[in-house]
Order: structure tokens, then sequence, then C-alpha cells
């Protein structure tokens, strides 16, 4: 390149792109998302040539607009907001976009950022001065999907400390816009059992998070659809691989307590019912099951389906379902409620505030873990 041309090429270079100073990569790029001491947040977007840009988050309903501003910043500024993870993601002139200069994103179901206002004090959801687990992540060939998959295993502290010692286990299961790391990126399980463990509230144990979805080869999953049948096919290839592939995984590389007393299964969303429809028709293997916002059946048929291996006479240690008032599925929970009351399973049902969110997941998992599991 001619000096005179190269000379030209970085100044443009420097007026589009702001120069970094080497002590701060991110010098001289708008700062975003800003976190105000208040609980208020900022978003920033240089966008010069955007004719309008709104954003789309849980922090509050539909999507709002940014204002712009001079050289093309587009800004808005929410809240205060409850403490908490939100999920957020730009619209310009109408076609989504991720905020460049956040590197915190979630690749689920739809890619976004994620931001978080923390709690003063602070929340047990957030991490604290107290001795840390470790949360290990396995890839692994699945015979049974024949797929490669996933799992997210956390050892609490002091694990690695007396080879001897063998601790009870959960398997909690992630909701169906979400993928196996979504428990402890959003929410924050390992941090919850971190502070719960050092509160003395819960045993050490450990947390096994696999991937929940799945289909056997070869299923047509339009087909399906068409006649409502995807997800029991789902189920059954995310079951099939959870006892052929998830849990000889766990029990061969961790120290497990073996027995329905030290194991117990819950998830949110599909893996709510999930977890329930493995709890109830394996009692032998799960003493403790609880639901969050559950996926469950809604009407007699599905649920007699669904829970064909339920047993009047079998024995759990606990059996818990939550849902907020303002969830969607609220109206199956409570169906499914009153048929577990109908068949004479005693459980604990609670409803609270909130809706299909993980400010609500993150309270029950802390409240269910509390209630004196494994003990």
């Amino acid at each position: 390149m001619k000096p005179l041309v190269f000379s030209i090429f970085l100044l443009v270079m420097t007026a589009a792109f702001p120069t970094s100073s080497p002590g701060n990569p991110d010098a001289g790029f708008p700062k975003s998302p800003e976190i105000h001491p208040d609980g208020r947040v900022t978003f920033r977007l240089q966008a010069p040539r955007a004719e309008e840009v709104e954003i789309r988050s849980r922090l509050f309903d539909g999507k709002a607009p940014l204002e712009k501003g001079e050289k093309g910043l587009w800004e808005l500024t929410v809240g205060p907001v409850e403490p908490g993870i939100y999920s957020y993601r730009f619209l310009v002139d109408g076609m989504h976009t991720m905020d460049p200069h956040n590197r915190w994103v979630k690749g689920w179901r739809v890619s976004e950022n994620l931001v978080e206002v923390p709690a003063d004090p602070p929340a047990t959801w957030q991490e604290a001065d107290v001795p840390h687990g470790v949360v290990h992540h396995h890839h692994f060939r699945s015979d049974v999907l024949k797929t490669d998959r996933e799992v997210f295993v956390y050892t609490p502290p002091g694990y690695g400390e007396d080879p001897g010692r063998r601790y009870p286990v959960l398997y909690l299961l992630h909701g169906s816009g979400d993928t196996a790391s979504a428990w402890t990126e959003v929410g924050r399980a390992h941090f919850i059992a971190d502070n719960l463990i050092a509160a003395g509230k819960v045993e050490p144990l450990v947390i096994v998070m696999p991937y929940g979805h799945g289909q056997r080869p070869g299923i047509d999953k339009d087909a399906l659809e068409e006649k409502g049948a995807w997800y029991r096919e789902n189920n059954a290839a995310v079951f099939a691989d959870f006892f052929q592939s998830v849990v000889p995984l766990a029990e061969s590389n961790y120290r497990l307590k073996t027995g329905p007393g030290n194991t117990a299964i819950a998830g949110l969303s599909m893996g709510g019912g999930q977890s329930l429809e493995l709890g109830l028709n394996y009692p032998e293997k799960f003493g403790w099951v609880a639901g969050f916002s559950s996926g469950v059946p809604g009407e007699e048929e599905a649920a007699a389906e669904q829970f064909g291996g339920l047993d009047p006479e079998a024995t759990w240690k606990k059996i818990w379902i939550a849902c907020g008032r303002d969830d969607f599925l609220l109206e199956r929970n409570d169906f499914f409620h009153a048929w577990l009351e109908k068949k004479g399973i005693e459980h604990g049902y609670q409803l609270t505030e909130g809706g299909h969110q993980w400010f609500v997941w993150r309270d029950y998992l802390e409240q269910w873990l509390s209630m004196g599991l494994f003990r």
C-alpha cells in the first residue's frame, strides 16, 4: 500500500473506531450496559446511520426506544430495577442485534446479552466470600442418541480434600429455551449451593445439570408436532439418554451416595415436567422431587399417559411443586396439583408472585434446597 493511501486509510479507521489505550482496550467505546448504584441501567449503542433503535428485555414488558444523541450514540436508562440477571437485545431498524460492547452472551434458543443488577446486601444467588465449589464441564458421546452431548457437574467446597467421602446428588434440569449451561450461567445454582452450604442450610451435595433436548434417530419432528406427540417423543429420548449416559457418567466420575434418600431431581418449565415425570414414575430412584413452573399435563388423559408408572403406595421424602401466579403454566400446575391430590400423592404446592422468569426459579431453588433436602 502506498504511503499516502495508507495514511488516508488510518485516518478513516481512526475516525470510525476510536483508538483504545494499551491499559484499557475499551477506552473510547460507549459503556454498555452501565449499572448505576441506585439500580438504574443505561444501555448505549453507536449506530449513526440507524433511523430507529429499540431494546427488548425482561427488564420491562415488550420493548423500549433508545434516544439518539451526538455522533449517532443511542442511549436509554431504565429503572431502578429489581436485582437479578436479565437478558436483552437491540433492534436496529427492526433487525435484532447484540450489544457489541457486552461480552456476556447467552447462546440458547435466541442469542442475547445478559446484564446483572446486584442486590445490596448480596442475594444468595450472587458470588460471596465463602468457600466455593467447582463446576465441571463434560462432553460425551451418547450411544442412545448417536450424537455428542454435554453435562455440567457441581462439586461442593472441600470435595477433593476427603477422598473417602460420598455425597448426595441433585439432578437439575433446564427449560425448553435453554441448554445445559443455563442453571449455572443464569440460574447461579453453584453460588446458591455455595452460600447455603456455608450457612449450614443444606448438606454438601453434587449437582448434575444435563442437556434436556434430544430425539431418537429417524424421528420426524414435523409429523410428530402435527399429532401433538413431539413433547412425548423428546422426553422419551432424553430419559433414555439420562439413564444410559448421564447417570453412569455421574456415578463413575464422582463419589455419589446411592438410593432414593440420597438422590433428588428438580427442574424448571420443560425440565420441571421432566423432573416430575422421572421422579414420580421412578420412586425407587428419586426420593426428593421438585418442579418449578412445570410443563405438566393439563388434562386427565395426558396425565394418565405421562405418569403411567405412578404408584400411590410408593413413598418419597418430599415432592414439591411451585408456580408464579402470573405464569402462563399456572392453570396446568393447578390441575396437576389437584390430580395428585385425587391420587392420594402427598406433596407440597406453593404459589408465589411472578411469572415464567429466572428470578422466580432462583428463589425456588434456594427455598427448596433449604427445606431439609437429604436430611
